[in-house]
């Protein structure tokens, strides 16, 4: 009978743990290990269909891929795109610094003696700066006492006359337009009137007047003044006067009065306090490239009437009136007076003495009895300070466009008021100077 073809095709044998051989090496003590015998074998639990599988994968060479060697490469990539990162960052923010020390020189004074003058050409000039302040402080009250006072007040007196400055005696007198007379105590001179600008200003200088009489009939506000010495002169309507405050203290009766010891007392620190006050408020008004000498300025007191403390009914207020009269000067001009015949420079360079403030000035002989009068002073100057040279610093970044670093000495050749000089240029690998001016900056250090 002719067979078919499955009829001589052996049918895969399904593999059991029975066909398994077992491996050489689990041969114990040297001893082969007994085949199977009917009657010492037990069937073996197959847990599952996946069993023979597993099997077969035992009689495989595994490749297994490491779960480090994924993560390292997801490390190293994210580094690389950091670093890209921070390269585009330092090459967006690119720029130069040139820091530099400037040439500079010491100066020492030794009571050296310098002048100034109010007006002219070619010298040394100040201005003069006035403030006053008013300031009270409470005392206890020793007792009462009958009281005569007359009023006072400061006003400003106006010379439209002439561009020479006009002279009043002590005593000169005041008048209202309803007849009040007031009195100054000491000799005033008043500037003489000049043109600014096609535009004619009068002299004025500040004085305190006081009451003719004593009371609270001269307690008056804000007015107008006539000098009667003038009447039936061109100079009566040409120089005259207007209150600056009101006309206050007039009084007559009875009043609590101080111990002089506490008064004395009193003043003294108020003298002390406004004195501070004033200074520091002038250096704050003046402008910055001016400077203030206190030391050359002077402060003037005088009595103000006392008045009734609100809080406690057996004290009283002693107050003070200051006034001050400061002498200022530009800093360039200064800088520039104190160091001839002491360094030498260019006609083309800018010096600067670096602390103004650090020297000591004083008036040289007696200092004048009224600064506003005066147009000339002499002071001496004492002490060591540091001059610096200017640089032109706006020349020098344009300089530096794109220039690359070795060309930094051939550079700084044509400046020579920098003394030494150190650059930094950023990002790192870059060696020349951006070329946008913007991103060059000049720092200057201080000179030691």
């Amino acid at each position: 009978m002719p067979k078919n073809i499955e009829d001589i095709i052996v049918p895969e044998r399904r593999r059991s743990i029975r066909n398994i051989p077992i491996p050489e090496g689990r041969k114990k003590n040297g001893r082969p290990v007994s085949s199977f015998a009917s009657k010492d074998y037990h069937s073996p639990v197959v847990p599952n269909d996946n069993f023979d599988t597993r099997l077969e994968i035992e009689d495989k060479k595994l490749s297994v891929v490491s779960p480090w060697r994924g993560k390292k490469g997801v490390w190293m990539a994210t580094g690389l795109a950091i670093l890209i990162l921070i390269f585009a960052i330092l090459s967006i923010f690119n720029g130069a610094t040139l820091t530099y020390i400037p040439k500079s020189a010491t100066l020492s004074f030794n009571s050296d003696i310098y002048k100034a003058q109010k007006t002219g050409e070619g010298e040394l000039l100040y201005s003069v700066v006035k403030l006053s302040g008013d300031k009270g402080i409470e005392v206890s009250a020793s007792g009462e006492e009958e009281v005569r006072r007359k009023a006072s007040g400061i006003i400003v007196v106006y010379n439209a006359a002439t561009s020479e400055a006009q002279r009043l005696i002590a005593n000169t007198r005041f008048e209202t337009p309803s007849g009040l007379i007031y009195r100054i105590k000491d000799a005033i001179v008043i500037p003489g009137k000049k043109t600014v600008s096609g535009v004619v200003q009068p002299g004025t200088i500040e004085v305190t007047v006081y009451a003719d009489e004593t009371g609270n009939k001269y307690n008056i506000g804000l007015n107008d003044f006539t000098i009667p010495g003038f009447a039936g002169t061109p100079r009566f309507t040409t120089i005259y006067a207007r209150s600056k405050t009101k006309m206050s203290g007039g009084f007559v009766g009875m009043e609590k009065v101080v111990k002089d010891q506490d008064k004395v007392q009193a003043k003294a620190r108020l003298e002390t306090a406004l004195r501070d006050e004033l200074i520091s408020e002038a250096k704050a008004q003046v402008p910055e490239d001016f400077i203030l000498i206190p030391s050359l300025s002077s402060v003037t007191f005088e009595d103000l009437p006392q008045t009734v403390s609100t809080d406690k009914k057996d004290n009283v207020i002693v107050n003070l009136r200051a006034n001050l009269l400061g002498i200022m000067f530009k800093r360039s001009d200064l800088s520039a007076h104190l160091m001839l015949n002491k360094i030498k420079r260019a006609p083309s360079e800018l010096v600067d003495i670096v602390a103004l403030d650090s020297l000591d000035f004083v008036f040289a002989g007696m200092a004048p009895r009224d600064l506003l009068s005066s147009n000339e002073i002499s002071f001496s100057v004492l002490g060591e300070v540091i001059a610096v040279w200017h640089t032109d610093e706006s020349a020098l970044k344009t300089d530096l466009i794109g220039k690359h670093k070795r060309d930094i000495v051939s550079i700084l050749n044509n400046y020579p008021t920098v003394l030494s000089a150190n650059v930094t240029i950023r990002p790192f690998w870059k060696s020349s100077f951006p070329s946008d001016v913007a991103r060059i900056s000049i720092k200057k250090l201080p000179v030691k």
